[in-house]
């Protein structure tokens, strides 16, 4: 096994493990607030990158030519994301009232804030970092499908799940369901980052936008979020599909490459 792919490997232990941790002092009485545990997090990636010498550049920090280009695809597919699922959700799943305004006046500035961190620790983890160094040893292809089934394995919380008092049938297919899902945004994602010139601005647009805009969605959907994640799946292997169409048109060509 090449040192890149230990490399990308370690980061993924590193991060998967933090956010098991976090994910129990976030839950547990008296909370951890979810933005100081993604700071926390980004900061643990912080200092990995420091320590193993990788510049903003490498981790795909650059102004491409085309940068407009991408921050507007990355932005306006996580418009149609949030649309899709604010119209369909209520017709197909039972609601309840949700409080958008959670943080008073400031809840708009801490919503963006929370949005950006997680863009910028996951984009730069798992694109800038184990997928570039997957797709040095590895082809496109694979080093798309490695790096997304780390990125769903990521988002599995250990803790819940011993916890959980639901059937272990249930607890099944709630988590397989949120790894496909999780796996095919790691797809689409990772198509556009390379696609891209292996620049994290669109998916960073993409990522932060998405999260941002869904917490001002007015309800939240029931306790099973099984066919949720399951009709999400759909509307990312749409916008996936529709990402490579643009590429074959040339629409992320950069003309610096």
């Amino acid at each position: 096994m090449k040192i890149e792919v230990r490399k990308a490997l370690l980061l993924f232990l590193i991060l998967f493990f933090t956010w098991q941790i976090l994910y129990v002092a976030s839950w547990s009485l008296g909370g951890l607030d979810w933005l100081l545990a993604y700071s926390i997090l980004l900061a643990v990636a912080v200092c990995f990158f420091v320590i193993d010498k990788q510049k903003l550049t490498d981790l795909g920090f650059r102004n491409p030519l085309l940068l407009k280009r991408y921050v507007v695809i990355g932005f306006m597919s996580a418009v149609a994301i949030v649309i899709y699922w604010a119209v369909l959700g209520p017709l197909i799943l039972p609601t309840e009232p949700r409080k958008i305004f959670q943080n008073g006046a400031f809840t708009i500035v801490y919503n963006a804030v929370f949005a950006l961190v997680i863009g910028l620790v996951e984009e730069a983890s798992f694109r800038g970092y184990i997928l570039r160094n997957f797709h040095k040893t590895y082809s496109e292809t694979k080093a798309i499908i490695y790096s997304s089934f780390l990125f769903g394995l990521y988002h599995i919380s250990f803790p819940w799940i011993y916890l959980s008092t639901t059937p272990p049938s249930q607890t099944f297919t709630y988590w397989s369901s949120y790894i496909l899902f999780t796996f095919v945004v790691g797809l689409f994602l990772s198509y556009f980052y390379l696609s891209a010139t292996q620049t994290t601005v669109g998916t960073i647009a993409h990522h932060s936008s998405h999260i941002f805009l869904s917490g001002f969605v007015p309800y939240a959907l029931a306790t099973s979020f099984t066919i949720g994640y399951l009709l999400n799946t759909v509307a990312y292997t749409a916008i996936f599909l529709f990402l490579i169409l643009l590429k074959r048109k040339g629409w992320l060509t950069n003309p610096e490459s």
